[in-house]
C-alpha cells in the first residue's frame, strides 16, 4: 500500500517539474524528452541491485515477447503525445484528459488480467475515475483540441501499457523491469530526435531535469512494486491522489485559478474511495 502512496505523491511532483522544463523552460519535448529519459536510465541503474531478478524462459517466450514489444510501442507514443501536450497546454487542462487513464486501465484490466476481477474493487475504481472525471469537466472542456486528442489517444496507450506491464511483471524484478525499459526507450528517443546536450550545461535546467528524472524513477519503480503486491486495480485507485495533488500544485504553484471548493470535495470522495480500498485490502 505504502508504495502506491508514495508513487502517487512522486508523480505530481513529476508533473509538476516536467511542466516547469516544457512550459517554463521552453526545452522542447525532443529535448527533453532523450534527455530525460536518458537520466531516468542512469538513476534507475543505482536501484536494480537491490531487487534484482529475472526469470529467463518465461522472459524470452515468444508471447512474452510479443507484450514486451506492444508495451514499448505503447510508451515510446504516449510519451510523445503527452510531452506534447504539457508543452503548450495548461497544466489543469491536460490533468483533465489525464484523469480517464485509471478509468481506462480499470476496464482493461478487468478485461485481460482474471486475476484483478475482484468485482468490489472494480466498481471502487470505475465510482472513483468516475467522480474524478467528473468533476473535472465543464462546458470549456468539451472543445477538443488537437492537443486533448493527442492526450485522449495518451490515455488508452497507458492503460494498455498498464497491462502489459503487469504481466511481464510476474518475470522480473520491479526495479530491473523499469531499468531495461527505459534504456531502450531513452536509445529510441535519442535516435529519432537527437537532442542537444548543451541544454544541461545550464545549472538550473540540469538541476530540475535531475528533480524531474528522481520523480520519475520513484514513481514508476514504486508503481510496479504495488502492481506486484496489491495487484493493478488498486494500485490505480490509490494512484488518483496523483491528480488531485497535481491539480492543487497548478492552483498554488503556476497561479491556474480554478473551482478550489469543487477540487476540495472531489479530493475528501477520492480519499474517502482509496481508504474503503485499503481497509478492504
Amino acid at each position: 500500500m505504502l508504495e502506491a502512496i508514495l508513487a502517487a505523491i512522486f508523480s505530481s511532483g513529476g508533473d509538476v517539474t516536467t511542466k516547469s522544463i516544457l512550459g517554463q523552460l521552453k526545452v522542447g519535448f525532443k529535448n527533453y524528452l532523450p534527455l530525460c529519459f536518458l537520466m531516468l536510465a542512469i538513476i534507475s541503474l543505482l536501484f536494480v541491485p537491490a531487487g534484482f531478478y529475472f526469470h529467463a524462459p518465461q522472459a524470452f517466450s515468444v508471447s512474452s515477447i510479443i507484450i514486451s514489444i506492444i508495451m514499448i510501442l505503447a510508451a515510446v507514443t504516449y510519451n510523445v503525445l503527452l510531452a506534447q501536450s504539457l508543452e503548450t497546454e495548461p497544466l489543469h487542462e491536460y490533468e483533465v484528459i489525464v484523469l480517464l487513464s485509471p478509468l481506462i486501465t480499470v476496464i482493461l484490466a478487468g478485461i485481460f488480467l482474471p486475476a484483478e476481477r475482484n468485482l468490489f474493487t472494480f466498481l471502487i475504481g470505475i465510482v472513483a475515475s468516475v467522480v474524478l472525471v467528473a468533476s473535472r469537466f465543464h462546458e470549456d472542456h468539451f472543445v477538443v483540441s488537437m492537443a486533448a486528442k493527442r492526450t485522449m489517444l495518451a490515455v488508452v496507450l497507458i492503460g494498455i501499457e498498464a497491462v502489459c506491464t503487469k504481466i511481464l511483471l510476474e518475470f522480473y524484478s520491479p526495479a530491473l523491469f523499469y531499468f531495461l525499459r527505459v534504456t531502450i526507450l531513452t536509445i529510441i528517443f535519442i535516435i529519432c530526435y537527437k537532442p542537444d546536450f548543451s541544454i544541461l550545461k545550464k545549472i538550473s535546467v540540469l538541476k530540475i531535469f535531475i528533480l524531474s528524472s528522481f520523480c520519475g524513477v520513484a514513481t514508476m519503480v514504486l508503481r510496479y512494486y504495488a502492481y506486484k503486491n496489491i495487484g493493478l486495480v488498486p494500485t490505480t485507485i490509490i494512484l488518483l491522489l496523483a491528480p488531485m495533488l497535481t491539480y492543487f500544485a497548478s492552483y498554488f504553484y503556476f497561479q491556474e485559478r480554478r473551482n478550489f471548493r469543487r477540487d476540495l470535495i472531489c479530493a475528501i470522495a477520492i480519499t474517502a474511495c482509496i481508504i474503503v480500498t485499503l481497509v478492504y485490502k
